[in-house]
């Protein structure tokens, strides 16, 4: 399949799922209200980001649709995914002693343990898509993938060992 139509199939896959989650946070906005105020921020805060999230995601909705802009969509896109992915290890990790939300729409019945492996599955999709845009091979989209969450932790494990090498 040529390029064109793959970048078509992976941004219209994560724009219809932005979409279904920004609607059905609006559609029903007194419970996603009341989700909000689950959480670990005062209820001002709560009371913003149950707007606010609605709105990015009709954003980047509309940034995957049109074809300039759809690179920044697939960036806006994992870099939403990538803070939801590590707010859902935060609860896993029962860190803050509750699991402090309950997603909306065909998520809010499934285990936390889901929601990761969901997100991890658009994260793959959004990275590909930016992959695609600027040329990569799926090989060399690995790489990338492999290099910026790896190469993460090993410049912070290489930055450690040299701070207990100087302390002595």
């Amino acid at each position: 399949m040529e390029k064109e139509k793959w970048l078509k199939i992976l941004a219209g896959l994560i724009a219809s799922m932005f979409f279904y989650a920004a609607f059905s946070k609006l559609w029903d906005y007194e419970q996603s209200q009341i989700d909000m105020r689950n959480q670990l921020f005062p209820n001002a805060v709560a009371d913003v980001l149950t707007w606010l999230v609605p709105v990015i995601e009709f954003i980047i909705v509309v940034l995957l649709v049109i074809r300039p802009t759809r690179l920044v969509g697939f960036g806006a896109s994992l870099g939403l995914l990538t803070m939801f992915t590590i707010y859902i290890v935060i609860a896993l990790s029962m860190i803050f002693g509750r699991t402090p939300c309950a997603c909306g729409g065909i998520l809010n019945n499934l285990p936390y343990e889901w929601h990761f492996a969901f997100n991890l599955l658009f994260m793959f999709l959004a990275y590909r898509g930016i992959g695609l845009e600027k040329g990569w091979t799926l090989k060399e989209t690995w790489t990338q993938i492999k290099n910026t969450w790896f190469g993460l932790r090993k410049r912070r494990l290489k930055k450690e060992y040299m701070k207990n090498l100087a302390q002595g």
